[in-house]
C-alpha cells in the first residue's frame, strides 16, 4: 500500500504589541508591528507491506512500514516600531528565515492471536526508528542583502528507537462475566542534538533512556439481555510531536518567540472508566484520569528582554480530570432521526518551575453535540447539526470563551442511487472561533483567532465499478509515529 499528499501553501500573519512604560499608568509609548509572510511545501509519502496468515482461531500479521515526511518552509519578516499614533515610523529590522525539516520514520511489527483455554491470547512486538533533521537559518537584512546570523541559526537532529511487547488474554467467566487483561512494555532511547553554527552556543546532547510498563484490565457484567455494564483500566504513554522538542528560537515578531524543549518528557496517562449501555444503543460513562508530567504548552516573560514574551511546551507535574459522558441516538419520528453527546468534565492543573512560575488551575467545561436527520418526499435528505462548547482551560493557564456552530445540509440521490448531490453550509453564523487568556510566571496573555471555517459547498459524486469487490480494509504500523509529525 502507497500513499502520498502535497500541501503548497502561503500564509500572512500580524503580530502588534502596544508597549508602556510601567510608570506612565499603561500610557502606550510605542507599537511594535511584525508581519511574517510564509511559503510552504509539505509532502508526505508513506509505504506499507503487508502479509497476514489465517487458519482457524489463529492469525498472524505482519506490517513493515517507511514513512517520508518533508517540510519546506521560507519566511520574510518586516519588523516595524512606530509611535504611540502609529503613523510615525521610528525604526525597522528585517529577518527572514529558510527552516527546513525532514523526518524519515521506520515501523516493523507483529501481532498474533490464538485460542488459549476458554478465552483468546494475544502477544506481539513493534520497533521503531525516527529520524528528524532541522536546519533553521537566520538572515538580516543589511543594505538589502540577506546576510547569515550565525549566533541565530543551528541545526537539530532528534534521532529515536522504541522496542515494544505485549501480551494479552480475554476469556468469560460464566455467562455473564468477561474479562481481559494485558501488559505492554517499551524501552525507549533518544537522543536529541543541537549543533550551533556558532562554537561558542554549541550545548551537549540531550539523551533519553528509560524503560515503561503499561498494564491494562477490563471487566464486563451483562445485567440482562439489553444491559452492560463494562468497568476499564489502562495505562498509555504520550510522547510528544517531533516539532515541538526543536529548541529553534523562532522569532514572531522583534518581541515574540516560540520554541520547542527538548527535555520535554512523555505523558504517562492512567486511567479508569465506569460504563453502562443500554439496549446497545444509549452510552453512559464516568471517569477518572491523572496524567503525569502532562504535556502542555505555556506564555511566559523572556529572562532577557522585560518587553517581550515566549510561548514554549513544558511538562505540568500532574493534570487530574474527573469526566462523564452520555451519547444517545433517538429516533424523534419515522422520518426524524437525531443523535446527541454530552460531555462534562472538570481538571486540576498543577506545576512549580521555580522562581514564582506555578500552575494552579482548576476548571469545568462541557460540550454539546447534536445532528438531526430528516427524510422529506422526493427522495430528499435533510441535515442540521450544531456543537456548543462552554468555558474551559486549554493547556496549561489558558482560559477560553465559550464557542459553537451551526451546521445545515441537503441531499439527494439519482441514477439507482449511483449520484448523490449535496449542498452543505459549515458554521453558518462564523462562532467556532476560540477566545480567551493566561496569567502565568508574572505575564497576561490575551488571544484570539479563527480560521476559514464558514463555507458553503456543493459536491457530487458518482459510484460505479463493482460494488462486490472490495479491497481488505487494514491499519499499518505508522499511525502512532505519523500523528507525532505535526504541521
Amino acid at each position: 500500500m502507497v500513499t502520498g499528499r502535497s500541501n503548497d501553501g502561503f500564509s500572512d500573519s500580524k503580530n502588534r504589541i502596544t508597549i508602556a512604560k510601567e510608570a506612565s499608568g499603561n500610557l502606550t509609548d510605542s507599537i511594535l508591528v511584525g508581519t511574517s509572510i510564509a511559503n510552504y511545501l509539505r509532502t508526505e509519502n508513506t509505504f506499507n507491506i503487508n502479509y497476514r496468515y489465517e487458519k482457524e482461531q489463529t492469525t498472524l500479521n505482519v506490517d513493515a512500514d517507511y514513512g517520508i515526511y518533508r517540510n519546506e518552509n521560507q519566511r520574510y519578516q518586516p519588523n516595524r516600531d512606530y509611535d504611540a499614533s502609529e503613523e510615525i515610523l521610528l525604526s525597522e529590522i528585517m529577518n527572514s528565515f529558510d527552516t527546513p525539516r525532514d523526518i524519515d520514520i521506520y515501523t516493523f511489527k507483529v501481532d498474533y492471536e490464538t485460542k488459549l483455554g476458554a478465552g483468546k491470547f494475544a502477544a506481539g512486538t513493534k520497533l521503531s526508528k525516527v529520524g528528524t533533521d532541522n536546519t533553521f537559518l537566520f538572515y538580516d537584512l543589511i543594505e538589502n542583502q540577506d546576510v547569515l546570523n550565525n549566533r541565530r541559526s543551528n541545526r537539530f537532529d532528534y534521532d529515536e528507537m522504541v522496542y515494544a511487547g505485549y501480551v494479552n488474554y480475554s476469556t468469560s467467566l460464566g455467562e455473564k462475566w468477561n474479562f481481559s487483561a494485558g501488559l505492554r512494555a517499551e524501552q525507549t532511547d533518544a537522543v536529541g542534538d543541537l549543533k550551533a553554527f556558532d562554537p561558542e552556543l554549541q550545548e551537549d546532547p540531550v539523551e533519553f533512556k528509560y524503560l515503561s510498563w503499561f498494564p491494562s484490565a477490563g471487566l464486563t457484567y451483562q445485567v440482562s439481555q439489553q444491559n452492560t455494564l463494562a468497568l476499564n483500566y489502562g495505562r498509555r504513554i504520550n510522547r510528544p510531536d517531533y516539532n515541538v522538542l526543536n529548541p529553534f528560537n523562532n522569532q514572531l515578531s522583534e518581541l515574540s518567540y516560540e520554541k520547542g524543549n527538548p527535555f520535554l518528557q512523555p505523558e504517562i496517562v492512567n486511567n479508569i472508566e465506569l460504563g453502562y449501555t443500554l439496549k446497545y444503543r444509549y452510552n453512559f460513562k464516568i471517569g477518572y484520569s491523572k496524567t503525569i508530567d502532562q504535556i502542555t504548552r505555556l506564555i511566559g516573560p523572556d529572562e532577557v528582554d522585560a518587553r517581550a514574551s515566549f510561548i514554549t511546551w513544558e511538562n505540568l507535574a500532574t493534570q487530574k480530570i474527573l469526566s462523564a459522558n452520555i451519547s444517545a441516538p433517538v429516533q424523534v419520528t419515522k422520518k426524524w432521526n437525531a443523535y446527541f453527546n454530552l460531555s462534562a468534565s472538570y481538571l486540576n492543573n498543577q506545576a512549580d518551575y521555580g522562581g514564582g512560575a506555578i500552575v494552579d488551575v482548576q476548571a469545568g467545561t462541557y460540550s454539546i453535540f447534536q445532528q438531526h436527520t430528516f427524510d422529506l418526499p422526493n427522495k430528499f435528505k435533510a441535515e442540521v447539526s450544531g456543537w456548543f462548547s462552554g468555558p474551559g482551560v486549554w493547556g496549561g493557564v489558558f482560559r477560553y470563551d465559550p464557542s459553537w456552530s451551526l451546521n445545515l445540509g441537503i441531499q439527494r440521490k439519482f441514477f439507482q442511487d449511483k449520484v448523490n448531490v449535496k449542498l452543505s453550509a459549515q458554521d453558518i453564523f462564523y462562532q467556532s472561533g476560540w477566545e480567551g487568556y493566561s496569567r502565568f510566571n508574572g505575564l497576561y496573555s490575551e488571544g484570539r483567532g479563527n480560521y476559514d471555517s464558514r463555507q458553503v459547498g456543493l459536491s457530487v459524486s458518482y459510484n460505479f465499478g463493482n460494488e462486490n469487490v472490495k479491497s481488505r480494509r487494514r491499519n499499518t504500523g505508522l499511525e502512532d509515529e505519523g500523528k507525532r509529525v505535526g504541521s
